[in-house]
This record gives C-alpha cells, structure tokens and sequence, in this order.
C-alpha cells in the first residue's frame, strides 16, 4: 500500500473503532492506536466480530490483490450456479446484501470456482445502506431497487438479518441452513427454512 492508502485505511478503522459503545472488547484499540498499530486495529475488530466499513474495506483491497494474482478464487455452494441460472431464465432479479464491501462481493463473484457470475447479479449492497440487523436497511435497499418490500425475497442464514427484514416489512423471509450453521433458537425455527437456494426457485 502507498502512504495515502496506509492513511485512508487507519482513520477508516479509527472510525469504525470510535463508533462502538463504551466499554465494547475493541474500543481500546483506538486508543493506542498509530498508523504502525492497523494489524493490532484488523485484529480486534476481526477478533469480536464487528462489522464495519472500513474493515471490508480494507478486506476488498486485500482480495483485489489476491484475485489479480489468481491466488484466490471465490468460494460459492454447489446451489449457486444453477440457482442464478433459473431466476436468469424467468427474470427474477437478484441482488446481493453483504457485510463484506461491494468491491470484495464483485471481486468474489466475478472470480468465482465457476467463473464470472457478475452477469447473473442486478446490484450488490453492503453497510453503507445500514447494518444487517437493522430494519431500516433493507428499506432502503427496496426503496434504492424501486420495489415494494412485500415483493422482495430475502435468504440468509442470520437469525438477526431475517428479524430486521421481517420487520421491515419483506415479503419473504427465508432461513438458509447449511452444516457448520450456528444451531437455530426458537427465533429461527419460526421462520420458514431452505437447505438448498434450488428450493427457493418454482418449477
């Protein structure tokens, strides 16, 4: 990285590292923090699982390199391909909404194991329109598609994720389960569950 990426990079962690509430495992790595301390800032955030812009940012960056060299390809389930292909076949739009940055979305999904699969995808979304868990992002999302919430379906394996687009009014709210999966709570078991994208397409 150049001195003006190394700059960019550190206030952005600075940022996502001053936007946590008190007392929270990562904040007193800003506290410390130099431009020299960025790995000890990744770590901590990484290390609780914070979701945040700079952090996927920096990620992307990190992917952009590792794709370009052909080191990386981006790991999709068996269902993707053919998933894609049939919403393709009856123009069913789809859009991705990830805690990872637009760029690291297209730079997985246009070096996937199967190849570019950017043609396949309408739009990509990440926490500039909002946290995962928080209702108001996927109206935002809708309201940037042009679409009525109750038209969109939404596929995740995050009980938090389908609560907030539940209560942001999404027509559909499907659980995705797949092995390795964190075990549902009852808040999890009331929504209705697919174990392949494949269930989701119609006949």
């Amino acid at each position: 990285m150049s001195d003006g990426d190394l700059n960019n990079t550190f206030q952005a962690l600075c940022d996502d590292l001053k936007k946590l509430p008190e007392g929270h495992p990562s904040k007193s790595a800003a506290q410390e923090a130099t431009r020299d301390g960025i790995a000890a800032m990744v770590e901590a955030l990484m290390n609780n699982d914070v979701k945040a812009t700079g952090l996927k940012a920096l990620q992307g960056k990190m992917w952009k390199a590792g794709y370009a060299s052909g080191e990386i390809k981006g790991h999709i389930y068996d269902d993707f391909v053919p998933t894609l292909q049939w919403c393709h076949s009856q123009n069913v739009q789809v859009y991705i909404y990830s805690s990872g940055s637009i760029q690291a979305q297209k730079l997985l999904f246009g070096n996937s194991k199967s190849g570019d699969l950017l043609k396949f995808l309408s739009g990509h979304y990440d926490t500039t329109s909002g946290p995962k868990k928080e209702s108001n992002s996927y109206k935002t999302i809708a309201s940037s598609i042009g679409v009525d919430p109750l038209e969109i379906t939404f596929v995740s394996d995050s009980e938090g994720e389908l609560v907030a687009a539940r209560d942001a009014g999404i027509g559909n709210v499907i659980m995705s389960i797949r092995p390795g999966n964190v075990p549902l709570t009852s808040i999890g078991k009331g929504f209705p569950a697919v174990h392949s994208l494949l269930q989701v397409c119609g006949n």
